[in-house]
């Protein structure tokens, strides 16, 4: 499985590994390009992927992330602002890294707040769907959000047999 990892840190963020077994300046090309865009994040809307550029990503009819670009290193490094209208302003982190044979994606999303749990399986949800398209076998953006609730759900789960455990260990009880 691609995942190497994924957490909800300590400042409301969130961060996933992936290892996608394609070089780096096509995983750029994904990140970046309008025609790729709409098949794992959303449909480039406006601006472009230059330092200091605002760009807008289409997610949903009427729906519209708005990002200003803070650093881009092309196939290296890239941040930016991530702001929905009725979410706070938070700040991603995508860097690249080769690997023999495949590229190291590391993604954190910080400044999250309360949002951060939603956060972890959306972003497991989009990389999945970079993943596909990057390997020729785009998934359907039909599926996506049922794939997100498989997600949330395993991860949701996960945490409370995690806590329960803890409970036992600690010998109190788990509410």
């Amino acid at each position: 499985m691609p995942l190497i990892s994924s957490s909800i840190g300590t400042e409301d963020s969130v961060s996933h590994t992936w290892s996608i077994a394609v070089p780096s300046d096509r995983v750029w090309w994904a990140l970046t390009d309008s025609v790729a865009l709409p098949q794992w994040l959303g449909k480039l809307a406006a601006g472009r992927f230059i330092a200091e550029c605002v760009v807008r990503i289409q997610q949903a009819e009427d729906y519209f992330c708005t990002s200003r670009i803070t650093e881009c290193e092309p196939e290296h490094r890239l941040r930016m602002t991530w702001e929905f209208p009725d979410e706070p302003l938070s700040t991603v982190l995508i860097t690249l890294a080769p690997e023999v044979d495949a590229t190291r994606i590391s993604l954190t999303h910080g400044g999250l707040g309360e949002e951060a749990h939603n956060y972890l399986p959306g972003w497991h949800t989009h990389l999945l769907y970079l993943e596909a398209l990057l390997l020729g076998r785009p998934r359907s953006m039909i599926d996506f959000w049922s794939t997100y609730e498989e997600l949330a759900k395993s991860d949701t789960d996960r945490r409370w047999s995690q806590r329960q455990c803890l409970s036992k260990w600690m010998n109190r009880p788990f509410s």
